[in-house]
C-alpha cells in the first residue's frame, strides 16, 4: 500500500472550526494552487479533473491507489473478448432533475472521443470502436482490440445529459447553464482568476454531503495559500512543500502520500545528431551518444536518487526506480536499476568511446514541479562529475512544453535531455508502458509521451501482450517484466515520484489521493 504520513503541528483545537459558531451552514473552503482551464469537463487538465470530480460522475470511479471502484456502474464484465458490457446505477438524477440512462453514457463517450483540440481524452479511448444502447441501464462499448483496462479509461469521461446536444459550447458550461451532471455537488458560480463556488446536491444517490458549499480559491503562489490558512480564510490548502510547515504555528495538521507523478528524464534516442550534445571541446558531434545503451547506463548509475531526497525533496519525494509507485498494478519489488556509482559511470562512458565525455545541455521547466529547475541543477552536477559537462536551460512550463514535446523539426520533440513529469493516472503501470515506453505511433496512439522515441521490439511485444491479456495477474506479469528490460535499456531514467502534501485546520482530516486531488468528498470534520 502506499504510505500515508499525518503530521499534528500544535497542540490546541481551534476554539471555532469549520462547523463554529460564527458559521450555521457548513461552508468548506479550499486553497487550491492551480486555475481552472476549462468549464468542459471533456477537456483534459488535472485540476479540471479534481474540480469538475464533484460535479460529474463518471462510470467507474477510483479509489485512494486510483484502483476501480462502482461509481454510475454498479458492474461491468466482458461478455465478448472485445465486449465490455456495463450496467448502470438505477435512480440515478441529473441536477436537472432528467433521469441518467444509457443513452447519456453513450452520448458522453461519442463526445469525448470526438471534441476537437490539443487537451482532451482521445488517447484514453483510442481502442473504443462503438458504443452501443442495449437498453435504459445497459450499455456496451466494443473495443478495436482485446482491452482489459477500457472500464479503467471509461472511469475517466465525466458523464453528461444528452439533452446538451451536440454544439454545446464552453461559455454555456462556464456559465453553469450546461454544467449538469450527477455528482455529489452543482456548480453555482465561477470567477475566473479567484474563485470557483460549489454547492451541495441534496438529490445525491451516493453518500450525503456534510458540506453545504465548496469554494475553491486560487492562490498559485505558496507563501500566500499558507497566510490563507493561517488567517482562517480557508480550511485547508494543498500542494504545500516541506519547507512550508515551519510557516504553521498551532492548530494544524499535515497530511502527504506518495503521488502517481513521476520525474524522469527523456533522453533522445531517434536523432543521428542531437541538437544539444557537444564533444569535450564544444565541436558538433557527429553521432548521437545517447543512443549507445552504455551511455544511457552510464547516466542512470551516476544518478543518486537517496541523496536528492535527502537533501533537495526531502518530504516532497520519494524515490523511484520504476514507473509507478508501490501499491499500483504493475510495481515490481524487486526491480533494482544500477546502484550510483561515479567510478563505474565513468567506466560505461569510456567503453562507450568517450572517455573524455562530451558536453550535455539539460532543459527543465522552472515552475511546473516542486523544485524542478532545483533537481536538474542536482543531475547536471553528478552527470559533469563523470565528464559530461552539463548545463542547465529552465523556462516556464507555458514555454518549455511548447519546445520540448513538438518545437523541434517536423514536430518532433526539440530537446536532448529533458525533465518531464507523467504518470498512470489509472493506477495502472500499463498506461505508463503504452505512453511512455512503447515506440512512438501516431496512427495507433502509442508512445504519444514517448518523447525521446525510445523502441524496442521486444519491450512493444511485451507491452502490446499486456494489453491484450485479460487476465490480470497474468497481465501485471508482462508489464513488470516489460518496464524491467525498458529500464534496464535506458527508455527513460527515472528519478522520483512526487508526494502530494496538504495542511489544515485540527479538526478536519482528508484521505489522501495518489491522484493528489483536493476533494471535498474526502474532507470530514473529525
Amino acid at each position: 500500500m502506499f504510505q500515508v504520513v499525518r503530521k499534528v503541528l500544535g497542540a490546541a483545537c481551534l476554539a471555532v472550526g469549520v462547523f463554529g459558531a460564527a458559521a450555521q451552514a457548513a461552508d468548506l473552503k479550499i486553497g487550491f494552487k492551480a486555475e481552472v482551464t476549462s468549464a468542459d469537463p471533456h477537456v483534459l487538465n488535472s485540476a479540471n479533473r479534481n474540480i469538475w470530480a464533484h460535479v460529474y460522475d463518471s462510470l467507474v470511479d477510483q479509489d485512494p491507489l486510483l484502483r476501480p471502484r462502482p461509481g454510475l456502474a454498479l458492474s461491468w464484465r466482458m461478455v465478448t473478448p472485445t465486449t465490455w458490457e456495463f450496467k448502470l446505477r438505477p435512480n440515478v438524477k441529473f441536477h436537472n432533475g432528467a433521469a441518467m440512462t444509457a443513452d447519456d453514457v453513450k452520448y458522453s463517450i461519442e463526445r469525448a472521443m470526438s471534441l476537437p483540440g490539443p487537451r482532451t481524452f482521445r488517447s484514453y479511448l483510442r481502442e473504443v470502436d462503438t458504443v452501443s444502447v442495449s437498453d435504459p441501464l445497459t450499455i456496451q462499448v466494443k473495443s478495436k482490440h482485446v482491452s482489459p483496462t477500457m472500464p479503467d479509461n471509461l472511469g475517466l469521461i465525466a458523464i453528461v445529459p444528452k439533452s446538451l446536444g451536440g454544439n454545446v459550447t464552453e461559455d454555456s458550461f462556464a456559465n453553469g447553464k450546461s454544467a449538469i451532471g450527477t455528482g455529489p455537488y452543482m456548480f453555482a458560480n465561477w470567477a475566473h482568476g479567484q474563485k470557483l463556488v460549489l454547492k451541495k446536491n441534496p438529490a445525491y444517490w451516493g453518500e450525503k454531503e456534510p458540506w453545504d458549499t465548496v469554494t475553491f480559491q486560487f492562490i498559485p503562489r505558496e507563501p500566500a495559500r499558507a497566510a490563507a490558512l493561517l488567517s482562517g480564510s480557508v480550511d485547508i490548502i494543498n500542494d504545500i512543500t516541506a519547507n512550508m510547515e515551519s510557516s504553521f504555528r498551532g492548530n494544524y495538521q499535515v497530511a502527504s502520500v506518495t503521488s502517481y507523478m513521476l520525474n524522469y528524464l527523456a533522453l533522445d534516442q531517434f536523432r543521428d545528431s542531437s541538437p544539444f550534445i557537444k564533444d569535450a571541446s564544444g565541436a558538433p558531434l557527429k553521432k548521437n551518444p545517447l543512443k549507445e545503451l552504455k551511455v544511457r547506463q552510464a547516466l542512470m548509475t551516476a544518478i543518486n536518487r537517496d541523496a536528492i531526497i535527502k537533501f533537495l525533496m526531502k518530504g516532497d519525494a520519494t524515490a523511484s526506480e520504476q514507473l509507478v509507485p508501490k501499491g499500483f498494478l504493475g510495481y515490481d519489488p524487486a526491480l533494482k536499476l544500477p546502484a550510483y556509482d561515479l567510478g563505474k559511470a565513468k567506466a560505461l562512458l569510456a567503453e562507450a568511446g568517450y572517455p573524455n565525455g562530451f558536453q550535455l545541455t539539460i532543459h527543465c521547466p522552472n515552475n511546473r514541479y516542486i523544485n524542478d529547475a532545483k533537481l536538474c541543477e542536482a543531475v547536471a552536477q553528478v552527470f559533469s562529475q563523470i565528464g559530461i559537462k552539463t548545463e542547465v536551460a529552465t523556462m516556464p512550463y507555458a514555454v518549455f512544453q511548447t519546445r520540448a514535446f513538438g518545437g523541434g523539426p517536423n514536430g518532433e520533440p526539440e530537446f536532448s535531455v529533458f525533465l518531464v513529469g507523467n504518470g498512470a493516472v489509472t493506477g495502472d503501470s500499463l498506461t505508463g508502458l503504452v505512453s511512455t515506453i512503447h515506440s512512438f505511433n501516431k496512427a495507433s496512439a502509442t508512445g504519444v509521451s514517448n518523447y525521446g522515441r525510445y523502441g524496442n521490439k521486444e519491450v512493444d511485444a511485451l507491452i502490446e501482450k499486456a494489453s491484450a491479456t485479460t487476465d490480470e495477474a497474468a497481465r501485471a506479469a508482462l508489464q513488470r517484466q516489460a518496464a524491467n528490460m525498458a529500464l534496464h535499456d535506458g527508455a527513460i531514467v527515472p528519478l522520483l515520484h512526487l508526494n502530494a502534501a496538504w495542511a489544515m485546520r485540527k479538526n478536519i482530516v482528508i484521505t489522501p489521493r495518489a491522484d493528489a486531488f483536493t476533494r471535498a468528498m474526502d474532507i470530514r470534520v473529525k
